[in-house]
């Protein structure tokens, strides 16, 4: 606040107003005078404001002086107002001090008047500021106090309370007024109720002034009893000329649990400085690294580090005081004070520009159980992975054996499945120690009496959880002496029993009887699948038999051995479909069907049978309990019954006596079984129908053969008589009749021959072998009569064929296109062939896209709406032809598996006949042609 001080001087005697603002200003150097005329102008200048003091005098036109000041204290009570008037009366005075006058002074003669003035001017003012600067102290005192979350009191020198804040009944339970009058003992714990006044009497002395009384911890009462743990900052000030003691308390209920955290949390809490050094330490890290704190106070902390980890742990401490990882989690190795080193994870969090803390707070916890239960599942990973290879039970137990002892630490494990008698637990693969320990190899029998391993080995192999027992020389419930002390018996489903020992009590943490599980459920799964694989090959083996019966009883027979030694099915039969019957015919039984169930008869539509059903629905059904759905064998003691349709052949049924014995595996065996059964019985249909096929073929062969001896000797016969007959009459006469006459005994003959040749030949062919394409073609066509035709052969290749056939297929080809000159002539009866024959151009060569021959001319082509016949018997488009000629090509090479077709030769525009499909073999070919 400035020192200056603003007087308003209110006089009708301008004169006199500047003499009093200069000695007024002379007298006191921080007075500023301003004048104003009469009340009304000095009204508005302190409108303007800015104005400490007002001096005015009594009478002046318009309103008076007593006028002038009523109007003041309407504006500003507090304002200082002197009246210097130079006609003063005590009525005057006594109107002045009425109106709340600040002095009152009566002008006289002398210059004195004036530092009397200022002085009394100085005074007020002063005055005034000091009552402003007391109340806004005390208001300022008041929103503190009123809203302070800290409670504040005020004590005399007697230890009463005096004052308390709002905040009091917030912490204490009291509300404030309540409290004043009574002792500070009130608010503290019983046993320290003295308290209060021992150290007012310490402060008080000259010693106590010495020491710091900022927070002072102390046990708090509640106004209910309960206690607050409480810090108390004390002061002094003097009231009314006596002592007051002022204290501010707060509840440091939350500090406490804070540090109460910090002393008995099993995390070190550290605080590191910019530099990576302690500057605290929690007392937890001497249970954890056996260090006392004090003593790594100023060490560096990243030293202690180990040194393999020591690079990455300090990158992600710099990268957080940095800003770029707010709070790092880092998993190091920590040295103890032994100088071993355990694993621990450590959170950061830079505080260092954090007001109280100043520092990177470090929590770290012991993490080397967890590390330990990681290596031991990794390791568990690695056992389970091979697990999951293994190919046989002895392998396959042998390796979870191993796993229980090498990561567990079961050194006395052992794996005993059910033998085939049902009636024992028999060791199937044991740990390497157990000879040691066990006299004998370690057997467990079903009948065994209570209290035996036996007993609690069958125990646990029925239950449905594991049994573990951490001490079994106390286990009440085992009397027979055991080597072994801690334990865990572990069911592996209907295979056997896991057992995990160690002999030492309490060997097995909870991670490791987790593991056991684990590895248990795992051996389970491994042997599910080895027996599933076992059974598969056992099975294909079995199903290779079904493929070999040669009958429809061998099959079934095959199939219910199968059932029952393969898969352990007890119950099966096969039914088959007999349509003389109407129904399912039992075809095969098990014994066990004999031995259980009544004569089977035949299942049909109106029985209600679930084989019927099945059957009809061409689906798998599986029944948990035939007595719970009505069925035809309910009461003979049949219980589990599983039909699998067989196709249109029938049904197998696989029943045992107890309820609910099938799984899923034993459903995807028998599937697998039925569908064999399925392609067995296809194939003995197919062969049935392929043998009565034989036999009719066979019957058609000798039908064939006896036309053709019929053809060959009862035709011609007569036919050579007649030949005969008129090669004599020509002799005799030159009838045109008899050249007619010879002309159809050649084409007699050669139907004849062509006959023959289709019904001898057919679509056989005797043994095959390399034949040279160009050769046959050469030989052809010397067997041929080509008149004056011409042939071009371009033919590189070597096929396997039977060369007779070949040859007949080319001849026929041969003389197809020189007679013929291709069938798209059409001559009609009387009509000249054109071409006929003379001057045709014939060309033999290799098919470029494929592997194959073809022969082609140069005649009209054959039309290819009527190329789809061509090769039909009986198929001619001149007199002469019998029609049989093509047909025999493409008998030929359906014998040799070629394929024949006809289209137009781009080279010489006439019909080309493709042979493709062909057995190459290599072997050079020397190009060549002839013409005649």
């Amino acid at each position: 606040m400035s020192d200056r001080i603003r007087v308003l001087h209110v006089d009708d005697d301008p004169d006199l107003a500047e003499v009093t603002g200069t000695f007024l200003e002379r007298a006191d150097d921080r007075i500023t005078v301003e004048t104003a005329r009469e009340a009304t102008a000095g009204l508005e200048r302190l409108d303007a404001g800015g104005i400490d003091c007002v001096v005015s005098d009594h009478d002046m036109p318009g309103p008076n002086g007593i006028e002038f000041l009523n109007r003041v204290r309407e504006r500003d009570p507090d304002l200082p107002f002197i009246l210097y008037t130079g006609k003063g009366s005590e009525t005057v005075a006594s109107e002045a001090i009425s109106a709340g006058v600040t002095d009152y002074l009566q002008k006289s003669g002398g210059t004195e008047q004036y530092e009397i003035l200022a002085n009394r001017i100085v005074d007020a003012v002063m005055k005034r500021r000091a009552e402003r600067e007391a109340e806004q102290t005390r208001t300022h005192l008041r929103a503190i106090t009123d809203n302070s979350m800290d409670a504040i009191v005020t004590v005399d020198d007697d230890g009463t309370v005096r004052f308390a804040n709002p905040a009091v009944e917030r912490l204490f339970g009291y509300e404030p007024t309540a409290l004043e009058g009574e002792p500070l003992s009130t608010l503290l714990a019983a046993e320290r109720a003295a308290d209060p006044h021992e150290a007012l009497d310490r402060y008080r002395s000259a010693d106590g002034q010495t020491v710091d009384w900022t927070a002072v911890e102390v046990p708090g009462r509640h106004r209910d009893g309960h206690g607050v743990p409480l810090s108390i900052s004390f002061g002094e000030f003097t009231e009314d000329g006596e002592r007051r003691f002022v204290g501010i308390v707060r509840d440091v209920t939350e500090r406490e649990r804070h540090r109460a955290f910090l002393e008995r949390s099993n995390d070190i809490v550290s605080v590191l400085d910019a530099g990576g050094t302690f500057q605290y330490a929690s007392p937890s890290v001497e249970t954890i690294l056996d260090f006392e704190p004090a003593d790594l106070i100023g060490d560096d902390a990243f030293a202690y580090v180990h040194p393999g980890d020591r690079d990455r742990v300090l990158e992600a401490f710099r990268e957080s005081i940095a800003g770029e990882e707010p709070n790092p989690r880092v998993e190091y190795r920590l040295e103890r004070a032994d100088g071993e080193y355990l694993w621990v994870e450590s959170v950061g969090s830079n505080r260092l520009d954090e007001c109280g803390i100043d520092g990177y707070v470090v929590n770290t916890r012991d993490v080397s159980d967890r590390k330990r239960r990681e290596e031991k599942l990794a390791r568990l990973r690695e056992w389970t992975q091979d697990l999951n290879y293994a190919r046989t039970t002895d392998e396959t137990t042998q390796l979870a054996v191993d796993a229980a002892s090498g990561v567990v630490g079961a050194g006395l494990s052992g794996v005993h499945l059910l033998n085939d008698a049902g009636d024992a637990l028999e060791p199937a693969a044991l740990a390497d120690s157990v000879p040691t320990f066990f006299e004998e190899q370690p057997s467990y029998d079903r009948d065994a009496p209570p209290g035996t391993r036996s007993a609690l080995a069958w125990e646990a192999y029925r239950g449905d959880e594991p049994i573990a027992v951490d001490e079994l020389s106390a286990f009440d419930r085992l009397d027979e002496e055991t080597p072994a002390e801690s334990l865990v018996l572990h069911p592996i489903g209907d295979h056997g029993l896991f057992v995990i020992s160690a002999s030492t009590a309490r060997a097995f943490t909870e991670t490791d009887v987790l593991i056991a599980e684990i590895l248990a459920n795992h051996l389970k799964t491994a042997l599910d699948r080895v027996d599933r694989e076992t059974s598969l090959e056992r099975l294909h083996d079995a199903t290779r038999g079904l493929i070999r019966a040669d009958s429809r009883e061998s099959i079934a027979e095959r199939i219910v051995e199968a059932a029952s030694e393969v898969l352990g099915f007890s119950m099966t039969t096969v039914r088959l479909y007999d349509e003389a019957a109407g129904g399912l015919s039992p075809v095969s039984v098990s014994p066990a069907v004999e031995a259980t169930l009544p004569e089977r008869d035949v299942f049909t539509p109106e029985g209600g049978s679930l084989n019927w059903a099945a059957y009809e629905a061409g689906e798998v059904r599986v029944h948990d309990d035939i007595e719970t759905v009505g069925a035809v064998d309910a009461g003979t003691g049949l219980r589990s019954l599983m039909v699998l349709p067989v196709g249109e052949f029938g049904t197998i049924s696989i029943g045992e006596t107890e309820p609910g014995v099938f799984d899923g595996t034993d459903e995807f065996l028998a599937r697998i079984l039925a569908t064999t059964a399925e392609t067995a019985f296809q194939s003995e249909a197919r062969t049935e129908r392929l043998h009565r096929r034989s036999i009719e073929l066979e019957r058609q062969n000798d039908r064939l053969e006896e036309f053709a001896s019929v053809v060959s000797h009862d035709l011609r016969n007569p036919l050579n008589v007649a030949q005969g007959r008129v090669d004599l009459a020509r002799r005799e006469s030159d009838s045109a009749h008899l050249e007619a006459a010879a002309r159809a005994h050649e084409r007699m003959d050669t139907l004849i021959g062509d006959l023959l040749a289709l019904a001898r030949e057919g679509e056989r062919v005797s043994e095959t072998r390399p034949v040279d394409l160009a050769s046959i073609v050469e030989a052809c066509w010397l067997n041929v009569d080509t008149a004056d035709a011409t042939l071009t052969v371009d033919a590189d290749l070597t096929l396997r064929a039977d060369e007779s056939r070949l040859q007949q297929l080319i001849e026929n080809l041969v003389r197809n296109s020189v007679e013929h000159c291709s069938p798209g002539s059409r001559a009609e009866p009387g009509d000249a062939v054109e071409h006929g024959g003379e001057g045709v151009a014939v060309a033999v060569g290799t098919l470029d896209d494929d592997v194959g021959f073809f022969v082609a001319d140069d005649g009209p082509g054959i039309d290819p709406d009527e190329r789809a016949d061509v090769f039909d018997a009986g198929y001619s488009t001149t007199q002469t032809g019998t029609g049989f000629g093509l047909r025999i090509v493409r008998q030929v090479a359906t014998a040799h598996g070629w394929e024949v077709r006809v289209t137009d030769d781009a080279a010489l525009g006439g019909a080309r006949f493709e042979v493709s499909g062909v057995d190459a073999v290599e072997r050079p070919v020397e190009k060549w042609s002839v013409e005649e």
